[in-house]
């Protein structure tokens, strides 16, 4: 299963006898699946199936949906003539230029004006059944293309965060590697320092070696570098298994922060918070990738 970034974009045009349907798809970044539809107000009750197709293939994302549909056979909106209000508009206005004596004519433009309901609208039920047989096959095919874009831009975004894991990787290898050291030149200078401030008194060996003991648990970031390698290795594994692993990603990049700004916080070494400060910045970028996926 492909890794898909929610940014995509598709569009097709479908056409028969006396028809033509034409979709166009767009998708933002969002938390959840949010679809509008924008089509004719007569389709209206295919709208629930256009958000249903859409969420299913689609998962997250702010969705807009554009349709435009004609059919010569099923116009939504004729009209028809009103014999009946046109003939006793015509029979009263004749009685009233008799008894009025008055002259002139009516017309079809003057008549038209003053008598509307000579002509009135008439709403025509379209066979929704004949509409969704011509629109889904449109439909399906836009969100193939759709998917297929989202595919292609999330193996990019895949490939990106992979190469910016291993440099985390590498750099959380050199602090494993600095912290033994740093522990141990700790240990040493605390030593030099009890030494320079008792001058000339015995050593008290057990004391030292207390003491070098407390100093080495507050360094240690151990713990915090195997949580930050298993961390690493679940986020692998959720690109590898692909789907919608977005906000799991997310989640893990959470859980990944607190380890490295532990680290941070309590070594007092140089070189590994600068290491702390170039990981944090690849995870932040991680993190930006992150947050188009689905």
């Amino acid at each position: 299963m492909s890794v898909r970034s929610m940014t995509t974009f598709a569009k097709v045009h479908q056409e028969g006898d006396n028809w033509s349907v034409a979709m166009e798809l767009r998708s933002v970044n969002s938390r959840y699946c949010d679809v509008y539809v924008r089509m004719p107000k007569w389709m209206g009750e295919l709208e629930d199936r256009f958000r249903k197709m859409v969420k299913e293939r689609l998962e997250r994302g702010r969705v807009e949906l554009f349709i435009q549909f004609e059919a010569s056979d099923m116009e939504p909106t004729a009209f028809k003539a009103d014999e009946g209000n046109a003939k006793a508009f015509m029979d009263a206005a004749r009685e009233i230029k008799h008894s009025l004596g008055l002259s002139g004519e009516l017309d079809i433009g003057q008549f038209l004006i003053v008598c509307r309901e000579a002509i009135r609208p008439v709403e025509n039920e379209a066979d929704i059944s004949v509409v969704w047989q011509r629109v889904e096959p449109a439909l399906i095919e836009l969100l193939e293309k759709a998917v297929a874009m989202a595919s292609e831009e999330g193996a990019n975004l895949t490939d990106d965060i992979k190469k910016r894991l291993t440099l985390v990787e590498k750099m959380l290898e050199q602090i494993e590697g600095r912290a033994e050291v740093h522990t141990r030149e700790a240990q040493i200078a605390l030593r030099d320092r009890i030494t320079q401030l008792l001058g000339d008194l015995p050593l008290d060996e057990n004391k030292i070696v207390t003491e070098a003991a407390i100093l080495a648990d507050r360094l240690d970031i151990t713990e915090e570098i195997v949580r930050a390698k298993s961390h690493l290795k679940q986020f692998r594994r959720y690109l590898e298994h692909g789907g919608a692993i977005g906000r799991r990603l997310d989640f893990l990049l959470q859980e990944f922060f607190r380890e490295i700004n532990t680290m941070g916080s309590k070594s007092a070494d140089q070189e590994i918070s600068r290491l702390v400060v170039e990981i944090k910045g690849e995870l932040e970028k991680i993190r930006e990738q992150v947050q188009n996926l689905v």
